[in-house]
């Protein structure tokens, strides 16, 4: 630690001068050390830490592998560098990275406990508002969501109904948001709540921002990219709606059909668990849109020797062998180029005996903890408190 106390020096008046980040793996892609070396230095590269000193280690205190990395936040000239909306930028960079290298979404750990651990709503058990508000909450921080429509069918499965009310007070018109709850059968029981009794971020400004928001991100990062690709292989010799839904569940996608009284398939929405990701299907495109399955479920049924090429997309093929093999040299070849300049740069700074190697294995995605709290065991104590101000001398 004593590559940081130059830069500590150089400002006694930042109180807490040493971040530790914390990025916690999930169990689900195996990434080598040098992938895991280029993770962390593109992390502190886009933080904003490129030029820092600091030191990044593994292990596997809380049964499971994860990534610790310690740095000063006093840069070189002794101005402290930007922390503001610090864990919401980290949380970003995770979520591009994960985009960028095919890794799997994941949640902050109390997120992901609380959606493991979600129910559906119980009305005779009671306490139904702290349910339902619950539910909702977890739901709504947890997946992305472009309309009502699509955050009413998730919530239904959770027994839970979201829907909006307009009118009109005083000449002024109002939009509000009602949540219900429902019976197994999926028939509204007991009395609606308005958002108002569970706050703000449920009311309709704080629901449109976030569908918005999820539109925006669901664009810029591709997300939809691999749930209308498992679609598309679901349909592949396609059957009947049932034998449809069990080939999505095996890609960890629900299918939602809305079907009217006459038997018309009149609606469909496609709910990504693994994308954390909800579509109505036309805004997948024209091929997954309901009237399309309505037809290709009817020309089936009615006539199962049918030609289904030009109701059914055909999937993007697998690239070949050489060209999997040219793309992994580029990334050899970029990760080489990133470790000479990282190594170049710091190492001066970095002791190998400080570096946990031993515990570098299998990793995956992260979440990100700011924890401030646990940054004082690095701080040498001549440099953790600022200046005492001049007490006034009473006249």
């Amino acid at each position: 630690m004593q590559a940081f106390e130059p830069y500590i020096a150089l400002n006694s008046h930042v109180k807490k001068p040493v971040i530790h980040i914390s990025l916690n793996p999930s169990p689900k892609d195996i990434l080598s050390e040098e992938q895991m070396t280029v993770l962390a230095q593109e992390f502190m590269e886009k933080f904003g830490y490129e030029n820092q000193p600091y030191i990044v280690w593994l292990h596997e205190d809380i049964n499971r592998k994860h990534m610790h990395i310690v740095s000063v936040r006093i840069d070189e000239t002794g101005e402290k560098i930007d922390h503001n909306r610090e864990a919401i930028r980290a949380q970003n960079i995770c979520r591009e990275m994960e985009v960028k290298y095919g890794l799997h979404p994941t949640l902050g750990e109390h997120g992901e406990r609380e959606l493991v651990s979600l129910q559906k709503v119980d009305y005779p058990k009671g306490d139904v508002k702290t349910q339902v508000k619950h539910t909702a909450r977890t739901l709504l921080e947890c997946y992305n969501c472009h309309s009502f429509a699509e955050y009413n069918t998730l919530l239904n499965l959770y027994n839970v109904t979201v829907y909006e009310v307009r009118g009109s007070v005083d000449g002024k018109e109002y939009h509000g948001v009602m949540y219900g709850t429902l019976d197994d059968d999926g028939q509204q029981v007991g009395t609606p709540f308005k958002s108002s009794k569970f706050g703000k971020v449920f009311g309709y400004e704080a629901l449109q921002k976030k569908f918005a928001a999820s539109a925006e991100k669901v664009k810029k990062d591709k997300l939809a990219e691999r749930t209308r690709q498992e679609i598309i292989k679901a349909m592949q010799d396609i059957g009947t709606k049932e034998d449809f839904a069990r080939r999505l569940k095996e890609a960890d996608i629900e299918v939602v059909y809305r079907i009217n009284p006459e038997g018309r398939l009149y609606g469909i929405t496609f709910i990504d668990h693994t994308g954390r990701i909800v579509f109505n299907g036309s805004r997948l495109g024209k091929a997954f849109s309901a009237n399309m399955f309505n037809e290709l479920f009817n020309e089936l049924f009615n006539n199962p020797d049918a030609e289904r090429k030009r109701l059914i997309p055909q999937p993007e093929q697998e690239p070949s062998r050489q060209e999997r093999e040219t793309k992994a040299e580029e990334r050899q070849e970029r990760t080489e180029y990133r470790q000479q300049k990282n190594q170049s740069h710091h190492q001066s700074e970095l002791s190998e005996s400080l570096i946990d190697t031993s515990a570098l294995g299998a990793v995956d995605i992260f979440s990100v903890l700011m924890e401030d709290d646990q940054t004082r065991e690095y701080i040498d104590p001549a440099f953790r408190y600022g200046r005492k101000k001049k007490r006034r001398r009473r006249l």
